[in-house]
């Protein structure tokens, strides 16, 4: 034993030593044996870990765990966030993204072995190939850097990779930077991949004008381009890169605000105005926003939004986000905007989400000047005044909607279920319905089997269903149902003997044969969390590979006696199992013993819950 423990150390210490001295032992360490190569990779810095990475993978070696653990060293929250695994190819992408705003927004703590021997400036190379997502907030300074002749590469690395831009606060980056923020958006957004941008806090109507004209079929006409291109304004001598402000010198402060307004409108400037030579930069493109995703307040849709909405014809994906409640008022004038956008032959807005509105009304109101839209989100809050509450207008005759996606959530008070039936029925292409808080489930459900025959996904989240048995297995036996969804619904609520309908329940599920998920969290299944093994029992058994049962009071002897069904059944597939906030820390031995039961048949996602000083808090919310 003393001579393996003193071998194991030795070899450790030659790993550490390869590992310090990989410019010198690259191209031997690949002719490493498999075990050694093994156990070199996790004490590899980043560069040489993905100079390797395709060796070993030829080899048989995966990285995912490494990168994976990279990246859980970088990001603290993951703790607070679902646990459900990424593909493997994701775990680099996501640790070198985060990385890569680290290291260049904020402050990197060193002393890991992944950036040993590593600089800001190699790091940032090596990270910004990986960038698909840029998140710009916090110092103008940092941002402006990329203006700079230093970090041109980079940038020019970013416009190739980076297909979204997230602006967290455009106000208080333009406010002492604009000029150079501004430079970095054109690059980005005009002769970049950019696609998508996030604006959070929103900047001056000016500012998203200029963003969002992206959005627009372009204007532009060739002479503008080309006078602009030849105007002889120099509009680089008022700029300090290295604190990302405008000097305020007599002549500059003159003409401050119409150079600020012709860059905006024409990108040239730009560009010339950061470029190295004194040449003219020619022609720039014009990029396009397809996704749109951004908050809105209440002068904004009344001034701003509806004057400009209707000119995004490019735009695919509009979300609007609101900390304020949209009232009727402001709701019609946008309803108005949609429709003069719709009307348009050229619109190609197929997926649209609004937050925040007041009452019932624009379900209708939104889909009658839409009726092209594909997928639909809308998130109600009730009226201060309930009296408020208007009836429902309805569809012209013959209306036939293309919708294929639905949801509707309802934070504060439910609603009834009657605000749906309509566009239900006028909507035979729909394939997924997600619904949070109603009334009255049961004409809900009858619609919906009647109705929407190709629904391939339906989640309900805090819906009573405990009276609604019959229409639940009338639907599934009319089902194609891929990914099926009840959420805190109490389904066995008013059910004196739970068997009575978890026994038909599980024969209907079974019968389901395009099921892939299921969902029965936070619905207090207790012992009744065994009759779901039946899933997988008989000559028929369920295709379902993702079965969530979280939230249930289930406890150790109940889990085990789940996973001794799942034994004696044997699934044809391997199942992934959501355990999570049920009390298995009563009895440790047994919850390990249940375990064991499962491992083989499932990837099961648990946690380390302490039911004892939660259990409060737990049971106010079941």
């Amino acid at each position: 034993m003393e001579v393996s423990h003193g071998s194991s150390t030795l070899v450790q210490m030659c790993i550490a030593k390869v590992a310090q001295n990989m410019d010198i032992m690259e191209r031997k360490v690949l002719d490493l044996p498999v075990s050694l190569l093994k156990e070199l990779l996790p004490h590899l810095n980043i560069y040489y870990l993905d100079k390797i990475e395709t060796t070993a993978v030829t080899k048989g070696i995966s990285t995912s765990a490494i990168w994976a653990s990279i990246w859980r060293d970088l990001d603290q929250t993951w703790r607070c966030r679902s646990k459900f695994a990424f593909p493997d190819q994701d775990w680099k992408q996501r640790c070198l993204e985060r990385l890569f705003h680290i290291v260049m927004f904020t402050h990197i703590r060193r002393g890991r072995s992944y950036l040993s021997n590593l600089s800001d400036s190699s790091i940032l190379s090596l990270t910004a190939k990986h960038v698909r997502v840029l998140s710009l907030h916090g110092s103008t300074r940092n941002i402006c850097r990329l203006a700079s002749g230093e970090l041109r590469p980079i940038l020019t690395t970013l416009e190739k990779g980076v297909t979204s831009i997230k602006l967290l606060d455009a106000n208080s980056l333009l406010k002492h930077g604009r000029r150079y923020v501004l430079f970095i958006l054109h690059r980005l957004m005009d002769h970049g991949s950019v696609r998508e941008v996030v604006l959070r806090r929103s900047p001056d109507p000016s500012i998203l004008s200029w963003i969002t004209s992206r959005c627009r079929v372009p204007q532009r006409s060739a002479t503008q381009q080309t006078s602009h291109a030849e105007a002889p304004c120099s509009v680089g001598q008022g700029f300090d890169i290295r604190c990302g402000t405008v000097q305020e010198e007599p002549a500059a402060k003159r003409c401050r605000q119409s150079l600020a307004s012709e860059m905006e409108e024409h990108p040239e400037f730009l560009c010339s105005t950061f470029s190295s030579s004194n040449s003219s930069a020619g022609r720039c493109p014009e990029g396009r926003i397809y996704s749109l995703d951004f908050e809105v307040s209440k002068c904004e849709v009344l001034a701003t939004v509806s004057h400009i909405l209707p000119s995004w014809l490019c735009l695919n994906k509009l979300h609007l986000h609101s900390d304020w409640l949209i009232r009727e008022k402001e709701m019609s004038v946008l309803v108005e905007s949609l429709r003069r956008l719709f009307v348009n032959p050229g619109c190609s807005l197929k997926d649209l989400s609004i937050s925040h509105v007041c009452g019932h009304t624009p379900l209708i109101s939104v889909l009658s000047v839409c009726p092209t839209l594909q997928n639909f989100s809308l998130e109600i809050c009730p009226p201060l005044d309930r009296s408020a509450w208007r009836q429902q207008s309805h569809f012209t005759a013959n209306t036939v909607l293309c919708l294929e996606k639905l949801t509707v959530k309802s934070t504060e008070v439910p609603m009834t279920v009657e605000s749906f039936l309509m566009v239900l029925k006028w909507a035979p292409k729909l394939s997924s319905l997600h619904i949070t808080g109603i009334h009255h489930a049961r004409p809900l459900l009858h619609t919906l089997a009647e109705s929407n025959p190709v629904l391939k996904v339906l989640k309900l989240e805090d819906v009573n269903l405990a009276e609604c048995h019959h229409e639940i297995l009338h639907l599934l036996e009319n089902s194609v149902l891929e990914e099926l969804s009840f959420k805190d619904c109490r389904l066995l609520d008013k059910c004196t003997v739970k068997k009575e309908f978890l026994v038909p329940f599980v024969k209907a599920l079974k019968g389901v044969s395009s099921l892939q998920s299921l969902t029965l969290a936070q619905n207090r299944l207790t012992t009744s969390a065994i009759e779901i093994a039946d899933l997988f029992s008989g000559s028929c058994p369920s295709k379902i590979a993702k079965l969530d049962l979280s939230s249930n009071f289930i406890l150790p002897a109940e889990l085990l006696e789940f996973g001794q069904l799942l034994e004696a059944y044997r699934p044809v597939q391997r199942l992934m199992l959501d355990l999570r906030f049920n009390p298995l820390d009563r009895d440790p031995e047994v919850k390990g013993q249940a375990l064991r039961k499962l491992l083989p048949y499932c990837n099961i996602l648990t946690d380390d819950w302490d039911s004892r000083t939660t259990m409060a808090d737990h049971i106010s919310v079941m």
